[in-house]
């Protein structure tokens, strides 16, 4: 049996989806063809490092600032190459561990952590396993996804085709198939209206559903309590993740308009499809799914650098509109109800942007790289 080793990482909760989207992708295809497993690197490097991934949320949200020069900072190939230098011990290192406690005929990588080392070790220690990475960010991502010496560099859209390209990722090895989500999203979609009767929720009012990433990041409880303390004609529902904190907050609030808070959830797709206006920080992951449900986006947080280009994407292409300060989302909202065919143009621009296969053309590029 082939084994397939997916590689992430637990910085906010895209990575983990790609990762286990991709896996459901091979398993839908595939049956028990192949033996898969998962395995976060950041587990494998000393301490301090270590919780790199785990503190992502707690930076991007009380350390913008240092975040975001420490991202433009290392943004460029020569620097990335000294960066990569300095740490070349301790990546190497990981790397090293990986092929040994976790021996695999195809690792995919589905964080850019990966993607500078794993190829390298593999070639040194000659082993015979295939590397794929997966771009896991819509359009700006970090010049570190992109590796010349990869077997695919799998990318969501063609702007990320050309930054991997310029970043000297051979074109032959670069394909798009879109930002991995479920590759039952959209069949899940469909399940709405029940969602919605299952929550309590009329079907009259229409519904704007919150969100903030798996780790409820960004300015989800602001966001939350103006659209809460408006006179706006819908229904809120609010998805914290696992930031227990905002939840427990918004649970007691007295708000205006009927509003379900929840936490973590595993049925995105199903309140995708009660909802008529998806409110949310521009992560990648979410986006992508938005589309499928054909859902009109507002935009109200974005992490620096690599979520930037996610906002003019949406924006660009007529699917949404970015509000980064709460007053505004009320605002956009009031403006979109009042105007049906604007809300109808936004709906079909959403989901003409719509990759709901993208798992299942990743899974049969890994069933390839296997060999099969």
């Amino acid at each position: 049996m082939k084994r397939i080793v997916l590689l992430y990482a637990d910085a906010g909760g895209g990575h983990r989806s790609a990762a286990e989207s991709i896996a459901k992708g091979i398993r839908m295809l595939y049956g028990e063809r192949y033996e898969i497993s998962f395995v976060n690197g950041f587990r494998l490097l000393p301490p301090l490092l270590g919780r790199l991934d785990i503190d992502y949320p707690m930076w991007v949200t009380y350390g913008r600032t240092l975040y975001a020069l420490g991202y433009h900072a290392s943004n460029g190939r020569r620097r990335l190459f000294a960066i990569r230098r300095a740490f070349e011990p301790i990546s190497d290192k990981m790397a090293e561990d990986i092929l040994r406690i976790a021996p695999a005929d195809v690792y995919v990588s589905c964080h850019l952590v990966y993607n500078q080392t794993m190829p390298s070790v593999i070639r040194r220690l000659g082993s015979p396993a295939k590397f794929m990475n997966v771009v896991t960010d819509l359009v700006s991502g970090h010049v570190a996804h992109y590796a010349p010496d990869v077997d695919f560099c799998v990318v969501p859209t063609e702007e990320s085709r050309r930054d991997a390209i310029a970043n000297l990722v051979p074109p032959e090895k670069v394909i798009v198939a879109g930002q991995p989500v479920l590759p039952d999203f959209r069949e899940r979609v469909a399940k709405g209206p029940e969602t919605r009767e299952a929550l309590g929720l009329s079907h009259e009012i229409p519904v704007v559903l919150l969100m903030g990433g798996g780790a409820g990041m960004g300015r989800l409880e602001l966001t939350a309590r103006e659209i809460a303390f408006s006179n706006l004609p819908v229904q809120l529902i609010v998805v914290c993740g696992r930031n227990q904190t905002v939840k427990h907050n918004l649970e007691f609030i007295n708000a205006r308009i009927p509003m379900r808070v929840l936490g973590f959830v595993d049925n995105v797709p199903e309140l995708m499809g009660a909802a008529h206006i998806l409110v949310t920080k521009a992560g990648p992951g979410t986006i992508a799914e938005a589309f499928i449900a054909g859902l009109p986006i507002i935009l109200y947080d974005r992490v620096p650098g690599q979520e930037e280009g996610n906002v003019d994407y949406v924006v660009n292409n007529g699917a949404g509109a970015w509000c980064p300060f709460p007053w505004m989302v009320v605002k956009q909202i009031r403006q979109w109800l009042s105007d049906p065919p604007k809300l109808d143009s936004l709906r079909s621009a959403s989901a003409a942007l719509a990759k709901p296969d993208s798992a299942l053309e990743i899974a049969r590029l890994v069933a390839q790289l296997a060999g099969d």
